[in-house]
């Protein structure tokens, strides 16, 4: 397992999950230092980002991007997959699409949480998740053409009115059957949502490709009653090999919540393990 860290990305100005201060150079800079081995951005519209200065600012610090999070997609222009108003469907698809191609650029995944949508935005229609299911197989076919992963994110009932699980995830994925898509737990999630956030874990099986932490009150591990020995052991019973990143509130700041927690990651992660 690797640590990382969400941070907003040059053209995001407020992402109200990510954290470290500054410039981006600077926030990839603390990373670094800090010792998380993966930076993953929130973009808004990568058609304004200088993509080789990215890359090479995540470089030269010796970092990887795992992934790059679409939330401020949805969060900041109100873009989503799962609509009926045909032309708000159309740019965001047109986003996601220039999304995706920075992440081939990069070598990174592209994270599909909020973005997707919801089925009741599609109105009266017969099949609402049949719908869903073709538009972001649309969306996985072209990614797959550029040798991107997509990892498709559970969501709480108060966020999402369809796969709020990893059970409900993996029906999904079968639905689209692209074998680019996996599943990215968040445990704020699965907090909400399952009944046993290991049984969960274990439900994702192989299709766990991603990991997001944060405490039971979404602010850095240890802050709250997360049972982080037992979600731990389940992810080393399952050889998982794959990152688990800071996706959580800011605070008290965005530098001490990712200074607490890649302290408390240490307990189960090796940060300076190279594989």
């Amino acid at each position: 397992m690797k640590p990382g860290v969400v941070v907003n990305g040059p053209d995001v100005i407020y992402g109200p999950l990510a954290l470290l201060s500054g410039t981006f150079e600077e926030k990839v800079a603390k990373a670094a230092r800090m010792g998380y081995r993966g930076i993953e951005f929130m973009v808004r519209d990568p058609a304004g980002l200088d993509w080789a200065w990215v890359k090479a600012t995540i470089q030269n610090a010796g970092l990887e991007v795992p992934q790059v999070v679409t939330g401020e997609l949805f969060g900041a222009d109100g873009l989503c997959l799962v609509t009926a108003d045909d032309d708000l469907y159309r740019r965001a698809e047109e986003r996601t699409r220039l999304v995706i191609d920075l992440a081939a650029y990069l070598g990174a995944m592209v994270n599909i949480g909020r973005l997707r949508g919801q089925l009741r935005l599609l109105g009266d229609v017969a099949d609402p998740y049949s719908v869903a299911v073709e538009r972001l197989r649309k969306v996985a076919l072209y990614a797959a053409e550029r040798g991107v992963k997509i990892t498709l994110e559970p969501l709480n009932r108060y966020e999402s009115d369809f796969i709020p699980n990893a059970i409900e995830g993996r029906r999904f994925i079968e639905a689209m059957g692209c074998d680019n898509v996996g599943l990215m737990l968040d445990l704020f999630h699965m907090n909400i949502e399952d009944a046993s956030i290991e049984e969960g874990l274990r439900q994702a099986g192989d299709l766990l490709w991603h990991v997001h932490i944060a405490d039971t009150n979404r602010r850095y591990p240890g802050s709250g009653h997360m049972p982080y020995d037992s979600i731990f052991a389940t992810l080393r019973d399952m050889n998982y090999q794959g990152y688990v990143s800071a996706e959580m509130l800011p605070l008290p700041d965005p530098d001490t919540a990712a200074q607490r927690t890649i302290e408390f990651l240490r307990r189960y992660i090796q940060s300076d393990e190279r594989r």
